[in-house]
């Protein structure tokens, strides 16, 4: 095999004999090569910038760093690694931490052989493939949104019923924005609370939107570019806070103020939005030039659409604004999309086809399914949605001549009262 590539391997752990045991494991593997080892976190970040490792196995439990943080330093600085995260505990909240802090499989110890040859040939093949698109990726045009468009438009991705799949959506019509029409698109998680763009757009970053929030009166464009994170797509993502009780402070009209100042710069910003009628969401959605509203053949989330379509009539949202799409569509469920349409007195403009394990899969490794699998009818579908969004713009964009809207002041009186207002 003289072509196959060498997957360079750092091992990391503070056991000399645990170190040494990983390093005869690999030695008769080819295709892999133990490159340093590390016995400390700190020794880790320095050995990944001098040597470049495809893969890290990184012991989570260590003095001075443990894996967790040395994996956060290392993924900001050397973004190309792939970290192996081992353990000989093997609890969700060690699995949910490794992941957030960018790892992309998790071990329990004891290893076996088989297990360490696969994970590392696992990750190594999601390295290539993030190096390929990122390589193909055309490069970022310059300067703020689209010049012959001023402002950019603000696409909120919603549904009434939680679990509907928003994020996932969202994530995939960004980068499926981007790789169509070439032009500056943002990522906003909206869900501030418990926001999973991170994990889904496998992004690690220390910034997130509550620091935008904590400087919101000097927001600029230096500020923004500061904070957003770069996806190999070249979609920016501006990731939610790393916990409830930071998202908790940001608010409504912080919500506004950052996103008035990302339409200036892109051209798509898409947002993630919160499945409520809170105030957060509502300035989401006001703001929103579209709403892509998702529902499934589900009678829970049948009863909430038909709701959010009411909802939406009473906040005089024009009938065009709201798209909406039947995700997870599966002729199987017992529902006809007829009468569900008949029902709720509104056409289900498209259709995303039901690829669970598919959209799993992407979601646990970290790559979108329209990168990873580019030909899926999910993904086609995907793409014909971004289509819809972009060729609307032109038709649904003010007419030229027409005098703008005036901006409406915010409103913040909660949904009832701005129901009750109208009436």
């Amino acid at each position: 095999m003289p072509d196959q590539p060498t997957i360079r391997v750092l091992i990391v752990d503070d056991i000399t004999e645990t170190r040494d045991n990983l390093e005869k494991l690999l030695f008769f593997e080819k295709d892999i090569q133990v490159v340093a080892k590390a016995s400390t976190g700190r020794e880790a970040v320095a050995m990944s910038k001098q040597y470049q490792p495809d893969v890290v196995l990184m012991d989570i439990n260590m003095p001075d760093m443990d894996g967790i943080a040395a994996t956060e330093a290392i993924l900001s600085q050397v973004p190309t690694v792939q970290v192996i995260m081992m353990s000989v505990q093997g609890e969700q909240d060690y699995l949910r931490r490794s992941m957030l802090a960018g790892a992309r499989e998790f071990l329990t110890k004891p290893i076996s052989a088989e297990e360490l040859y696969h994970a590392i040939r696992h990750v190594y093949r999601l390295q290539t493939t993030q190096r390929r698109y990122a390589t193909a990726a055309p490069a970022e045009q310059t300067g703020g949104g689209d010049s012959g468009a001023g402002q950019g438009q603000i696409i909120a991705v919603f549904s009434p019923k939680g679990g509907v799949g928003t994020s996932s959506v969202s994530a995939n019509l960004a980068v499926a924005l981007r790789q169509l029409s070439n032009k500056k698109v943002a990522l906003v998680d909206g869900n501030v609370i418990f926001g999973d763009l991170g994990v889904i757009m496998n992004l690690v970053s220390s910034k997130t939107i509550a620091d935008l929030a904590n400087r919101i009166n000097e927001l600029d464009r230096d500020l923004v570019n500061d904070v957003l994170a770069t996806h190999t797509s070249q979609v920016k993502v501006l990731l939610a806070p790393p916990n409830p009780q930071t998202g908790e402070l940001v608010t409504a009209d912080h919500l506004r103020a950052i996103l008035d100042q990302l339409r200036k710069e892109f051209d798509y910003v898409v947002v993630d939005t919160q499945s409520s009628f809170q105030d957060r969401a509502l300035a989401v959605l006001d703001m929103a030039d579209r709403i892509v509203a998702l529902m499934t053949l589900e009678m829970p989330c049948i009863k909430n659409i038909k709701l959010f379509l009411e909802v939406a009539e009473l906040l005089e949202y024009p009938p065009e604004k709201t798209l909406l799409v039947l995700n997870k569509a599966d002729s199987r469920l017992g529902i006809r999309i007829e009468n569900v349409e008949e029902n709720i007195q509104h056409k289900v403009a498209m259709q995303i086809g039901n690829a669970a394990h598919e959209m799993s899969l992407s979601i646990n490794q970290g790559v979108p399914l329209v990168i990873d699998k580019r030909n899926h009818q999910t993904s086609k579908d995907i793409f014909a949605l971004a289509n819809l969004i972009s060729n609307a713009r032109g038709s649904a964009a003010v007419k030229a001549g027409d005098k703008p809207a005036e901006p409406k002041a915010p409103e913040s009186r909660g949904l009832f009262g701005r129901i009750l207002a109208k009436r």
